[in-house]
């Protein structure tokens, strides 16, 4: 009978090659005596597996994260490096691991889950939902160099992993208007912002004439066509230093051919270029995450200050506790609910259920897709309950 616990330090190595495999298979097989300790951002988070016996069979990664969902913080785990080697694969190991770890979550009362997909539709199958678009900028520097114009007093200097308390409070200015934006920790900072897997990126800070620090780009530049400067974490305060990150930027005209930068699909650039046309954008579906607890997530999370009687049936095939049907009730804003034999007002799966609970779709859109179906009171009550948000979870896991 295989059995999922936490990977001991011993098997690291072993951890390593199925990750190596499973990601990048083009780099040939791990080699367990090379001299070297892992990079430091693989040092974040807890290593799990699942064993049959003394034989590791799958792995996987969490960490520990506090986001932001609808104004406050709340605990949500992150889930990585799923992976399982070929003579493994096919068994159902990986679907017994992400039931187990959503166990693990629930047991650290962590209601909430994301995880970046290799592939979208393999985890909707486990009821993980798209919670965020971004959109990716490329242009050249030139085309940033309006910017320039704003003559912003301040200066940019280069950080090191010493000067990391710089920056959270711009992330956290950045970070208000958006939903599932992260409290990063000290060592989220220096190991994975500061650090890379193969080099280290370049981070910059800008502080305005006052002192104040208020924007930040974390960037490494790539010539595999042409140099291309990729920006890989940016965060400004306002608008002023928004301009201040894209004159930086433009600054590197002597030096790239490209600029790459991703932002939330709110990003105000091909509104204040000079020439749209040069910049070329494209939206693409980003991380994913689903409730693990339904009935904890949605007593835990704020509503507006509003009265609504909503029964819900909602179906998950990977947690029964949330396979169930649940009164939620709202009284000027504060939550109760109970799990119920009456009829449900509606019928949702648990990602869609996710989508609307952390804002990213609105029952709107998702009446418009076909994945929500209900009548003209319950959309009324979907409305008051769960309004639009922007979502814009950024880091990489």
């Amino acid at each position: 009978m295989v059995d999922y616990r936490p990977l001991p330090d011993d098997r690291t190595e072993e951890f390593r090659a199925f990750v190596t495999y499973a990601f990048r298979p083009e780099s040939g097989p791990h080699d367990p005596d090379a001299d070297d300790d892992p990079p430091e951002p693989a040092q974040v988070g807890d290593p799990y597996g699942v064993f049959d016996g003394d034989d590791l069979l799958a792995v996987c990664r969490h960490y520990w994260f506090t986001a932001r969902v609808r104004g406050d913080t709340h605990p949500m785990a992150g889930l990585s490096a799923v992976a399982t080697p070929p003579e493994n694969r096919r068994r159902g190991l990986v679907r017994d691991m992400l039931a187990e770890s959503l166990r693990e979550y629930r047991d650290r009362d962590t209601y909430l889950s994301a995880l970046w997909p290799f592939k979208h539709p393999f985890y909707a199958q486990f009821g993980w939902a798209t919670i965020t678009e971004h959109v990716v900028h490329e242009c050249p520097p030139d085309a940033l160099a309006f910017a320039r114009d704003a003559e912003l007093p301040g200066t940019w200097s280069r950080l090191d992993a010493d000067d990391w308390s710089r920056l959270p409070d711009v992330l956290a200015a950045h970070g208000e208007r958006y939903e599932l934006t992260l409290d990063r920790t000290e060592e989220w900072w220096r190991k994975r912002v500061f650090r890379g897997w193969d080099t280290d990126p370049y981070v910059y800070c800008w502080r305005d004439a006052t002192g104040t620090d208020r924007a930040y780009v974390v960037y490494r530049v790539e010539s595999d066509d042409g140099k291309t400067l990729t920006v890989q974490d940016a965060a400004w305060t306002d608008y002023d230093a928004y301009l201040a990150v894209l004159g930086f930027l433009s600054d590197h005209d002597s030096q790239v051919e490209t600029v790459r930068l991703r932002t939330a699909t709110d990003s105000p650039l091909l509104d204040v270029v000079d020439d749209p046309g040069e910049v070329e954008t494209t939206v693409s579906a980003g991380p994913m995450a689903r409730l693990v607890d339904v009935s904890a997530a949605l007593t835990a999370f704020d509503y507006p200050p509003v009265d609504a009687d909503l029964t819900v049936s909602v179906s998950d095939d990977l947690a029964d506790w949330n396979d169930d049907t649940f009164r939620l009730t709202v009284t000027d804003g504060t939550p109760e609910i109970e799990r119920t034999t009456a009829d449900a007002d509606l019928a949702l799966d648990v990602g869609t259920l996710t989508q609307l609970a952390v804002g990213h779709r609105t029952a709107p859109d998702l009446a418009r897709t076909r994945d929500l179906r209900a009548d003209d009171d319950t959309f009324d009550t979907l409305r008051d309950l769960f309004p639009e948000t922007t979502t814009f979870l950024r880091e990489g896991f």
